[in-house]
């Protein structure tokens, strides 16, 4: 329902609500109706709530999803729920997601337009299921700070020297003092030109992560992987905090060996195309597979790395493309995307990190950040919005597609030439 806080949703987009409706709420499975008259000559009583797929207001559920239409309120960004489910889905945003929402309120609103009021079935299905995030085995347990001789965090960049094989070198500078994983006691160490060994004092990292200052920790586990993507061709986009696939620089379009979930090698796949290249239509957007990646603790001492694929657009392989040509048909097109395709984009994400090998390890001076190669398992539980069953051997095991961009979209079933998907997410780095 619209707030106090914020302007009435117009009369004309309620009315037009309430006639897609059918009298019904939208959630599947349910009969409840949105109005109701307990006799004649009484006065109708409203009991269905106006609920936003994409939220409004930077605390509404589902807000930092890119918008469906320029005005927040407009009937394609609205349904009708009875109290209940409105509770339900608001409460839940990870499991309602916007995609779900808006599957709901295309079928809802195709049935009723059918006039087809039968009760659909369950909408839950149970399924044993790879979580994307790959576990932390070992992390830094401690942590130095040191008075800075600089200012700048670019000063205190290019006086450090180049790291060695499998090394990185992750710092903070804040409040005129470097934080590190590096002994900054060490006079021999990599940072012995941008602080002064004498100040350095050595911190207990679970101490710290119960203090104040818990964010450096983090960022600095977050700039030790960016450094490390950062040599393999990785760059970062801090506007939307995830990682993309940057092009070659001879033919813009790149290629990244990769193996199938069943660990059978196959030729490269694309991960950097020109859109319309394949018709010889070429056109000036470049698609770039991208993953917003993070360090994440989900209990005390737990940690993971987040998979989440998206894609970055830039205009010649480089340069950003405008946001206008990029944020309008993300939640459509989004809506339409099955799991086959978001997990071949995990496992391949998940290849390209461990390069091959059991786990990887980003090494901090005489500490280590270990990543495992082993998906977490679980049942769950959630809504299910098509009858296809997952099937979880397809582009990376078949072979057929030639690029992870395509297998991503290929269920979407449409014109190469319509793609205008882009992942608007823009989180806080830390």
């Amino acid at each position: 329902m619209a707030s106090n806080s914020r302007k009435e949703i117009p009369a004309p987009v309620t009315n037009r609500l309430f006639a897609l409706s059918g009298n019904q709420c939208a959630f599947p499975g349910c009969s409840n109706p949105v109005t109701y008259q307990e006799a004649s000559g009484e006065k109708p009583v409203t009991l269905a709530q106006r609920a936003h797929l994409v939220g409004v207001g930077r605390q509404g559920p589902r807000s930092r999803e890119a918008p469906l239409s320029d005005d927040p309120d407009a009937v394609e960004n609205l349904t009708l729920f009875c109290g209940t489910h409105h509770a339900i889905v608001d409460g839940n945003p990870r499991i309602y997601s916007v995609e779900v929402l808006a599957k709901y309120k295309a079928d809802h609103e195709v049935r009723m337009a059918a006039k087809d009021l039968r009760v659909p079935p369950a909408p839950f299905e149970t399924d044993s299921v790879d979580v994307s995030l790959l576990p932390v085995s070992e992390l830094p347990d401690s942590i130095w700070r040191a008075k800075s001789r600089f200012r700048t965090s670019m000063e205190v960049i290019e006086r450090l020297p180049r790291p060695m094989r499998g090394q990185v070198l992750p710092f903070v500078l804040a409040d005129g003092q470097v934080w590190a994983f590096h002994d900054l006691i060490d006079t021999r160490g990599p940072f012995k030109q941008v602080v002064e060994p004498e100040s350095a004092e050595r911190l207990d990292a679970g101490e710290l992560l119960e203090s104040q200052d818990r964010n450096i920790y983090v960022w600095l586990l977050n700039s030790a992987l960016r450094m490390a993507l950062r040599k393999r061709g990785i760059q970062y986009d801090r506007a939307h905090g995830r990682y993309y696939f940057l092009a070659d620089h001879e033919t813009v379009t790149r290629r990244v060996e990769a193996k199938t979930k069943t660990g059978r090698n196959q030729s490269a796949k694309k991960v950097v195309r020109q859109e319309g290249e394949r018709f010889g239509n070429p056109r000036d957007v470049w698609w770039h597979l991208a993953a917003q990646l993070r360090f994440e603790e989900f209990a005390t001492g737990v940690w993971g790395l987040t998979i989440r694929p998206e894609f970055h657009l830039t205009k010649d392989g480089k340069e950003p493309l405008d946001p206008r040509r990029v944020g309008r048909k993300v939640t459509k097109r989004k809506s339409r995307m099955y799991n086959e395709g978001y997990f071949d984009a995990v496992h391949f994400f998940r290849y390209f990190l461990l390069d091959g090998r059991a786990r990887v390890v980003f090494e901090v001076g005489r500490q280590k950040i270990a990543i495992d190669g082993d998906f977490p398992q679980v049942d769950a539980k959630w809504p299910l919005i098509d009858d296809n069953r997952f099937n979880p051997v397809t582009m990376l095991d078949s072979g057929d597609e030639d690029d992870v961009i395509d297998a991503l979209a290929s269920s979407w079933d449409i014109d190469d030439a319509e793609w205008d998907w882009g992942a608007e997410h823009k989180e806080d780095d830390r």
